[in-house]
């Protein structure tokens, strides 16, 4: 059963309880344009135009009240003109082989990418109606005076700091990470993929370039700071100044943990099945601020198999 028909289905038997209220319409517009689904770092877009009214609204309300997909509300954020809510949801959980599989496609994928390439891969396998993936390979600058230039340029004018947790992680690289936003609206690609797959006599990964002037895109900026032992840290910064609310999902076997960071809410997140991630783990520390009318997500994360959840937060609360 399609997305649209199970979330009209699911509205229609809850339509008795429901009350919308008649500013629904404008919320869907200026809120929903950017409605996500987020697994691990991926991001799918939902499209009004390609939704009926009665559909749409029973996206926005099927998300709301938790009953999209089954799914559990981990935690919720916002500032004035952004926000956040991250769900658990079975429809998220991937079988061992699955995940193991799909890992070995992506990093197959990103080794055939030249710095700064993004590409969308066709992978059904993990996620049937939602079966286009995006991977990138970040173009990355290892001189911190260049990279510090960089970020200042897109308004992140506060000091990188040069090591984190007193010099044991010191500052390696960083890169502006052009994620690719998957719209339910690219059918002729996804036809395409779809054709090319069933005429494929192997295993090898579909997959095709994605450009940022033609696929909407989330843009991270990302500072590593590594150990000598190889042990790393992320530190990225993304930047939202228009009225959005993301609705992300993970596997119900993600672990999440709040705490109080100097008065602000930061959230922890150990997710075992992160399919970009160099091993299937990945751990993050996200907060949010508002500044200048500006709305900032704040993500301090690792990958590294070693790396403990006191380190993690000893390293957030390090920060300048």
């Amino acid at each position: 059963m399609s997305i649209e028909k199970q979330l009209s289905e699911a509205f229609k038997h809850n339509e008795a309880s429901l009350h919308c209220p008649p500013s629904l319409d404008n919320r869907i517009m200026a809120e929903y344009e950017r409605a996500a689904m987020n697994k691990g770092r991926n991001v799918y877009m939902m499209k009004k135009r390609r939704l009926p009214k009665v559909a749409l609204i029973a996206l926005v309300v099927a998300l709301l009240c938790g009953f999209a997909y089954g799914s559990k509300l981990l935690f919720s954020d916002s500032t004035n003109q952004f926000s956040y809510q991250f769900n658990s949801s079975e429809a998220f959980h991937l079988k061992a082989e699955t995940l193991e599989h799909a890992r070995e496609k992506l990093q197959e994928v990103k080794t055939q990418l030249a710095p700064g390439e993004a590409a969308i891969v066709y992978m059904p396998e993990v996620f049937k109606d939602l079966p286009l993936y995006g991977v990138t390979n970040p173009a990355y600058i290892a001189n911190m005076h260049e990279w510090q230039l960089v970020l200042e340029e897109h308004g992140l004018t506060e000091q990188l700091p040069e090591s984190l947790l007193e010099g044991a992680y010191p500052f390696k690289a960083g890169a502006v990470d052009e994620h690719p936003l998957i719209s339910l609206e690219e059918n002729e690609w996804l036809e395409e993929m779809e054709a090319e797959k069933k005429t494929s006599n192997n295993d090898q990964p579909v997959w095709k370039l994605a450009d940022s002037t033609t696929n909407p895109i989330m843009t991270s900026y990302i500072s590593v700071f590594e150990a000598e032992d190889g042990e790393a840290i992320r530190l990225s910064w993304q930047i939202y100044d228009e009225i959005s609310k993301i609705e992300g999902f993970t596997s119900p076997s993600t672990e999440y943990e709040k705490y109080d960071l100097n008065g602000k809410k930061a959230h922890y997140t150990k997710n075992n099945q992160s399919l970009l991630s160099e091993n299937a783990v990945l751990q993050s520390v996200m907060w949010m601020e508002e500044k200048d009318g500006q709305s900032f997500i704040y993500t301090v994360e690792s990958d590294s198999p070693t790396m403990t959840k006191e380190k993690l937060i000893e390293a957030v609360k390090s920060l300048p």
